[in-house]
């Protein structure tokens, strides 16, 4: 038995109202006439020139009238190129509009087919470089994957169109603001003088001693009752911005305005404060202390349990390794660290990270120990990130294990990556 293929045809037509083999001079224009493509599936224009066309200088037209060129299709072409392009029909007419560029042509070959029924647009060898004045078709298409709970979700691009596919655990992207839900937090602190006596200390502003302010270990409130701030100094008016948590253990940014010594109120008062940093562009000459409403002296609070952050001079915002999460986020702990820089006793020191979840109690996270013979730092990078639910209270200490140091200084801090609940 024996199988005869059939031949099958697809008419077409050369349209000589918008074909011509006459070179053109120096922007020389070629000016097809209209022809109607009613009947037409799909129209082929190929040219080849050894000389470069104008800028967009070949101009594929279509027209509801014949008079009007509502629509084109624009392209440069480069010299001695051979070039061909397919148009989809859809107005009533169409024409090739031609101009070429500074050079005088001595080849010019334009071809315009019509053909009734549509085939293969025009392509490429893999090999061969894409330029933007090849023709191409429009696709667009969306992206799904599914995320694991059985659910698929249309994936999305950064604001400059990349995909975030590729890059959702990198920290420039979460920095730019590029993943979504997710945010950065960079905590750093200094106890800036503590002694043997004082034993275990938080790594923040106000373990100093023999200051007015001298409060070796954090005190967390247990409502949202910070609500006041003032300067050491007179002379300080500029603008302070405030980020803690208010009742709710949301977060909240807020600025405002010192008045020198004089108490100035927060416009939100707050569970949690754990940075607070000048705005302004003059230096502040005093400490600054956002604390508990209560008696002061000379701008600082006259008592050291009422102070929950403290800006020194020498700064100009917060130096406090105490953090909370803010409620319906999950923090990621991806680093610690902390070094004896400013430390001047051959002594040893034994750093330890705590969390509190809410409700509970602080429970040791991490201990390491560091030695200030010389400057000394230490580095703990989490491999898997540490998992830390929302309303947990964050704090790093620090204490001496020699006898009789005085005047120790230790600086510490943690990385962490916020995502939405």
């Amino acid at each position: 038995m024996t199988s005869t293929f059939k031949e099958v045809t697809l008419e077409g037509s050369v349209d000589n109202n918008n074909s011509s083999t006459t070179p053109l001079g120096i922007s020389g224009v070629f000016t097809g006439t209209a022809t109607e493509i009613l009947n037409c599936g799909v129209v082929f224009v190929s040219v080849a020139t050894d000389q470069a066309s104008a800028t967009d200088g070949l101009s594929i037209q279509q027209s509801s009238d014949g008079t009007n060129w509502d629509h084109s299709d624009d392209y440069t072409i480069a010299s001695g190129a051979a070039k061909n392009f397919s148009l989809n029909p859809f107005a009533k007419y169409f024409r090739i509009v031609y101009t070429n560029g500074t050079t005088a042509q001595t080849y010019f070959r334009l071809q315009c087919i019509c053909k009734t029924g549509n085939s293969k647009a025009s392509s490429h060898r893999i090999k061969d470089s894409i330029i933007g004045d090849d023709d191409c078709e429009l696709v667009k298409a969306a992206i799904t994957g599914e995320n694991g709970d059985g659910n698929w979700h249309n994936v999305k691009t950064t604001s400059d169109g990349n995909l975030t596919i590729s890059d959702n655990s990198s920290g420039l992207a979460i920095a730019k603001g590029d993943v979504t839900g997710h945010s950065a937090v960079q905590k750093f602190g200094n106890a800036p003088d503590f002694d043997t006596g004082d034993g275990e200390v938080t790594i923040w502003d106000g373990a100093e001693d023999g200051t007015a302010w001298e409060l070796m270990n954090y005190v967390y409130s247990t409502s949202a009752d910070i609500d006041s701030i003032s300067s050491s100094s007179a002379a300080d008016t500029q603008d302070i911005t405030i980020v803690g948590l208010d009742s709710n253990y949301a977060e909240v940014t807020q600025t405002v305005t010192l008045n020198g010594q004089t108490r100035v109120a927060l416009s939100t008062s707050l569970i949690r404060v754990y940075r607070a940093y000048n705005e302004n562009s003059t230096d502040l000459a005093g400490h600054v202390f956002v604390y508990v409403n209560g008696t002061t002296t000379g701008g600082i609070p006259d008592t050291n349990a009422d102070i929950r952050a403290i800006i020194d001079p020498d700064n100009q915002q917060t130096e406090m390794a105490v953090y909370t999460i803010p409620a319906g986020k999950t923090g990621y702990l991806s680093r610690g660290y902390a070094s004896t820089s400013g430390g001047s006793k051959n002594t040893n020191y034994i750093i330890r990270f705590f969390a509190r979840e809410f409700g509970k109690v602080f429970r040791l996270q991490n201990i390491n120990a560091i030695s200030s013979t010389a400057t000394s730092i230490i580095v703990l990078d989490y491999f898997v990130p540490l998992r830390i639910p929302e309303k947990t209270d964050l704090e790093v200490t620090v204490e001496t294990t020699e006898a009789t140091i005085t005047a120790s200084s230790v600086s510490a801090g943690f990385d962490l990556v916020l995502v939405d609940n």
